[in-house]
Protein backbone atom coordinates (compact mmCIF):
# COMPACT_ATOMS: atom_id res chain seq x y z
CA UNK A 1 0.00 0.00 0.00
CA UNK A 2 1.07 3.53 -0.65
CA UNK A 3 0.67 6.24 1.95
CA UNK A 4 0.89 9.99 1.56
CA UNK A 5 3.37 10.20 4.43
CA UNK A 6 4.21 8.62 7.77
CA UNK A 7 1.36 10.46 9.50
CA UNK A 8 -1.14 8.99 7.03
CA UNK A 9 0.18 5.47 7.67
CA UNK A 10 0.21 5.83 11.46
CA UNK A 11 -3.26 7.39 11.56
CA UNK A 12 -4.58 4.60 9.29
CA UNK A 13 -3.26 1.99 11.72
CA UNK A 14 -4.79 3.84 14.69
CA UNK A 15 -8.19 4.09 13.01
CA UNK A 16 -8.08 0.40 12.03
CA UNK A 17 -7.34 -0.55 15.64
CA UNK A 18 -10.53 1.25 16.73
CA UNK A 19 -12.80 -0.41 14.16
CA UNK A 20 -14.97 -3.42 14.96
CA UNK A 21 -14.05 -5.17 11.71
CA UNK A 22 -11.17 -5.01 9.27
CA UNK A 23 -12.75 -6.12 6.02
CA UNK A 24 -12.21 -4.29 2.75
CA UNK A 25 -14.99 -1.79 3.51
CA UNK A 26 -13.50 -0.75 6.84
CA UNK A 27 -9.93 -0.65 5.57
CA UNK A 28 -10.79 1.58 2.60
CA UNK A 29 -12.78 3.87 4.90
CA UNK A 30 -9.91 4.06 7.39
CA UNK A 31 -7.46 4.71 4.56
CA UNK A 32 -9.45 7.67 3.25
CA UNK A 33 -10.35 9.15 6.63
CA UNK A 34 -6.67 9.08 7.59
CA UNK A 35 -5.58 10.71 4.32
CA UNK A 36 -7.09 14.14 4.86
CA UNK A 37 -5.98 16.27 7.84
CA UNK A 38 -9.42 17.88 8.18
CA UNK A 39 -11.13 14.48 8.28
CA UNK A 40 -8.62 13.19 10.82
CA UNK A 41 -9.45 16.10 13.10
CA UNK A 42 -13.20 15.54 12.71
CA UNK A 43 -13.46 11.80 12.17
CA UNK A 44 -16.31 11.53 14.68
CA UNK A 45 -18.32 13.83 12.45
CA UNK A 46 -18.36 11.34 9.58
CA UNK A 47 -17.97 7.92 11.24
CA UNK A 48 -19.41 6.41 14.41
CA UNK A 49 -17.01 3.82 15.83
CA UNK A 50 -19.48 2.53 18.42
CA UNK A 51 -22.36 1.95 15.99
CA UNK A 52 -20.01 1.13 13.11
CA UNK A 53 -21.68 3.44 10.60
CA UNK A 54 -21.00 6.48 8.48
CA UNK A 55 -22.69 9.78 9.29
CA UNK A 56 -23.98 11.23 6.04
CA UNK A 57 -24.81 14.51 7.76
CA UNK A 58 -21.04 14.96 8.14
CA UNK A 59 -20.90 16.28 4.58
CA UNK A 60 -22.84 19.35 5.67
CA UNK A 61 -20.52 20.35 8.50
CA UNK A 62 -18.92 23.80 8.38
CA UNK A 63 -15.42 22.35 8.83
CA UNK A 64 -15.59 20.44 5.53
CA UNK A 65 -13.35 21.79 2.76
CA UNK A 66 -13.63 21.11 -0.97
CA UNK A 67 -10.97 18.42 -0.75
CA UNK A 68 -12.30 16.82 2.42
CA UNK A 69 -15.76 16.64 0.83
CA UNK A 70 -14.34 14.78 -2.17
CA UNK A 71 -12.56 12.38 0.16
CA UNK A 72 -15.69 11.91 2.28
CA UNK A 73 -17.86 11.27 -0.77
CA UNK A 74 -15.47 8.62 -2.08
CA UNK A 75 -15.26 7.03 1.37
CA UNK A 76 -19.06 6.91 1.66
CA UNK A 77 -19.44 5.54 -1.86
CA UNK A 78 -16.93 2.75 -1.20
CA UNK A 79 -18.61 2.02 2.15
CA UNK A 80 -22.15 1.45 0.89
CA UNK A 81 -22.54 2.76 -2.65
CA UNK A 82 -23.76 6.17 -1.48
CA UNK A 83 -23.99 8.52 -4.45
CA UNK A 84 -26.03 11.44 -3.14
CA UNK A 85 -25.95 14.12 -0.49
CA UNK A 86 -29.46 13.50 0.84
CA UNK A 87 -31.41 15.53 -1.71
CA UNK A 88 -34.74 13.92 -2.62
CA UNK A 89 -37.43 14.10 -5.28
CA UNK A 90 -40.84 12.53 -5.78
CA UNK A 91 -40.65 9.64 -8.26
CA UNK A 92 -43.35 8.63 -10.77
CA UNK A 93 -45.03 6.44 -8.19
CA UNK A 94 -45.35 9.37 -5.82
CA UNK A 95 -42.64 8.10 -3.48
CA UNK A 96 -39.75 10.12 -2.17
CA UNK A 97 -36.45 8.97 -3.70
CA UNK A 98 -32.88 10.14 -3.31
CA UNK A 99 -31.48 12.26 -6.10
CA UNK A 100 -28.09 11.09 -7.41
CA UNK A 101 -25.40 13.75 -7.18
CA UNK A 102 -22.83 14.58 -9.82
CA UNK A 103 -20.39 15.29 -7.01
CA UNK A 104 -19.82 11.52 -6.75
CA UNK A 105 -18.63 11.17 -10.34
CA UNK A 106 -15.01 10.14 -10.94
CA UNK A 107 -14.52 13.39 -12.84
CA UNK A 108 -15.44 15.43 -9.77
CA UNK A 109 -13.64 13.32 -7.18
CA UNK A 110 -10.45 12.72 -9.14
CA UNK A 111 -10.10 16.39 -10.04
CA UNK A 112 -8.14 16.59 -6.80
CA UNK A 113 -4.89 15.56 -8.47
CA UNK A 114 -2.91 15.71 -5.23
CA UNK A 115 -5.03 12.91 -3.73
CA UNK A 116 -5.83 10.99 -6.94
CA UNK A 117 -3.17 8.27 -6.41
CA UNK A 118 -4.48 7.69 -2.88
CA UNK A 119 -8.09 7.64 -4.05
CA UNK A 120 -7.09 4.93 -6.53
CA UNK A 121 -5.36 3.04 -3.71
CA UNK A 122 -8.58 3.19 -1.64
CA UNK A 123 -10.55 1.73 -4.56
CA UNK A 124 -8.02 -1.08 -4.82
CA UNK A 125 -8.33 -1.76 -1.08
CA UNK A 126 -12.13 -1.81 -1.23
CA UNK A 127 -12.30 -4.17 -4.21
CA UNK A 128 -9.39 -6.26 -2.95
CA UNK A 129 -7.31 -5.67 -6.06
CA UNK A 130 -4.14 -5.55 -3.96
Amino acid sequence: MIFRDETHENTYKTICSRMKYLDCYHRSLAYLLSLDTVLCEHIGGVYDFRDDCIKREGLDKAWQTGTSKKTTRLAFNLWNGCCNDGETYIDRGGYEAELPSGYYSPEQIFSCTEYAPYYWQAIQIRFEII
